[in-house]
């Protein structure tokens, strides 16, 4: 499903009433596999009531259309695409890739260009809408009637509610994670907590609360949310389901949610005013939320393919959002040959994070057996899964990136600045041949999955207490679990490269881990915030990205590696997102600015 855009802050009542209307009708009736009402039993049917300028926030709250529109609007914003940063991926603003789209705003992100009034990463007022409309939902759901059967009612009224507290969850975690920074009075502040609904059109007019309490209300809304959410709704029948179960909240979303929120929060940006045994506490906290996560989704890893996006039901996939049949993805980023545009382009860098398929990184020349003259032979199974390069074979076309070759920027427009395409995320099943029949494909964002579990276990688990240690006894360590990680991705079982680097201690196994989620994660939208959760020095950051020059003489390749494709320019404020201008100055410097922009 597809964003549903609705600007409620500048608004008349009746016109939010129809935009509801627009949400609830779109979201439920034209959606097949997302909350559709043909399911729904009779007695809480949705039905329309008549639109008039005679509605006040009281009559809406009241009405069971107008709620559950607004329940449905928290879905339908969430992330939709990986590619959903004006038709780019957020690596593109990484050392993972760049971007061949010199028009994107992703690009000033790139080159550190971002600004407070232009900052193609601004959430802020989509996040308090929505925040809006489930604090108001929470309020009013308690009086509202879903069903005229008692029974059925308060079963639709709990999981509802559990639904309402997930999303504010989420969203106070957008603000969180893009907006929380030192401050300019010197403290770490995050968003204003907004838990009561504001009348309408009245402006966020309070100031930031601490990083700390900004946790705490996300977690307590975690919480909320786990009373009442099932583990999932497999087992749930239609009469107390209501409309269908795709994309909806579940206990393990609110859990992975957990995890994800504990990791950031124990991260090095984000406890600069922490002592040691604060920090420590941190991460413990962190490898709990992520161990019950695992624990309540299931302790084994599944097989993965690179197609796995494509299967809704694949069981890495934890938490998802529905995608229609499309083919935007495969447009903006097949190669020139498959008439793509081929606009993500990995570097070189995320090319030589990738180990050989023994485990060992390309830069152990004793034991990878790493070949630069033949570069892509015998790598992790992951790399053939997320790049195409140089002689790969892509939906039965063979990829030519040396020079001269059919999918270079000497034969084609739009093609690759580091001579690598996109392979992860894009469809083999969708063709765009002119001429020819244009087919289309599914796609799901996956928001989490299992492999981001073991990788936050592993994190934490390793900053508390080393690489080795299981004190708590669930017979898991982070050296165990990056293991199962790299063993399911197809790894040589024995691997023993990860022993070598946990015997050596919580710092080399820091880098191990980090590796680990670079590679594992990579074009799903982490590497933006993890390299700055955990600021990475800027020299890293702003080293030029990188890619090849292959030459073709005869049969034979020769590739040179140090092309500079792109320089970086951030500066050491920018580990910290900028607060809207706007907001700064509507409310007279009562919302601080994060220091330096």
């Amino acid at each position: 499903m597809g964003k549903i855009n609705i600007n409620l802050s500048n608004m008349k009542l009746q016109d939010i009433i129809k935009q509801l209307l627009v949400v609830v009708l779109i979201s439920l009736y034209g959606c097949s596999d997302f909350l559709d009402p043909k399911d729904e039993p009779e007695d809480i049917k949705i039905r329309c009531p008549k639109i008039d300028d005679n509605y006040n926030d009281e009559t809406v709250w009241s009405d069971r259309t107008f709620a559950m529109g607004a329940l449905v609007d928290g879905y339908a914003q969430l992330p939709t695409y990986y590619d959903c940063f004006s038709n780019n991926y957020l690596d593109c603003a990484t050392d993972n890739a760049v971007t061949n789209d010199y028009n994107t705003p992703i690009l000033n992100m790139a080159l550190g260009s971002w600004r407070p009034n232009y900052n193609p990463f601004d959430t802020w007022t989509n996040c308090y809408r929505q925040i809006r409309n489930m604090n108001y939902f929470l309020e009013r759901a308690p009086h509202i009637k879903f069903s005229n059967k008692d029974e059925l009612n308060t079963v639709i009224q709990r999981r509802s509610k559990g639904e309402a507290y997930f999303l504010r969850a989420w969203y106070q975690f957008e603000l969180l994670s893009r907006f929380s920074g030192i401050a300019t009075n010197g403290q770490l502040l995050g968003f204003p907590i907004v838990t009561k609904s504001l009348p309408q059109g009245e402006n966020i007019k309070q100031a930031r609360n601490s990083f700390d309490d900004c946790v705490k209300q996300i977690y307590d809304d975690i919480d909320n949310s786990l009373l009442y959410l099932p583990k999932k709704y497999d087992d749930v029948n239609n009469a107390e389901l209501g409309p269908t179960k795709e994309g909806r909240a579940t206990a393990i979303a609110a859990m992975c949610l957990k995890s994800r929120v504990a990791l950031y929060a124990a991260s090095p940006l984000y406890t600069i005013e922490k002592s040691e045994t604060e920090k420590i506490k941190l991460w413990e906290t962190a490898a709990q939320y992520a161990m019950e996560a695992i624990q309540l989704s299931g302790t084994s890893l599944p097989a993965m393919k690179a197609d796995f996006f494509e299967k809704p039901d694949h069981a890495e996939i934890l938490w998802r959002n529905y995608q229609e049949d499309i083919n935007t993805p495969e447009q903006n980023n097949f190669i020139p040959q498959l008439y793509g545009w081929g606009r993500t382009n990995p570097s070189q860098q995320l090319v030589d994070a990738f180990p050989m398929k023994n485990g060992y990184p390309i830069t152990d020349v004793e034991h990878s057996g790493y070949k630069p003259e033949d570069p892509y032979i015998d790598r992790d199974p992951r790399f053939d899964l997320a790049i195409l390069y140089n002689g790969a074979t892509f939906s039965k076309t063979k990829v030519e990136t040396f020079e001269g070759g059919l999918d270079t920027e000497s034969n084609k427009e739009k093609a690759t600045r580091t001579g690598y395409y996109l392979r992860k995320t894009i469809s083999e099943n969708v063709s765009l041949v002119p001429g020819e029949t244009v087919t289309r494909a599914k796609h799901h964002y996956c928001i989490f999955r299992k492999g981001e579990l073991w990788l936050n276990y592993a994190e934490a688990a390793n900053e508390a207490w080393g690489p080795k240690a299981d004190p708590l006894g669930w017979g898991k360590t982070a050296e165990t679990m990056l293991k199962e990680l790299r063993k399911r991705a197809g790894i040589n079982s024995k691997d023993p490269y990860v022993g070598e680097v946990a015997a050596a201690g919580k710092d080399e196994f820091r880098q191990l881990v980090q590796n680990e989620r670079r590679i594992e994660l990579c074009f799903e939208n982490h590497r933006f915030f993890d390299i700055r959760r955990w600021m990475l020095p800027l020299e890293v950051i702003n080293t030029p990205v990188k890619g090849v020059t292959i030459q073709k003489v005869g049969d034979t390749f020769t590739y040179e590696f140090d092309k500079v494709v792109e320089t970086r320019n951030y500066q050491d404020y920018m580990y910290y997102g900028p607060i809207p201008e706007a907001e700064v100055n509507s409310t007279n410097g009562l919302i601080l600015q994060n220091k330096g922009w």
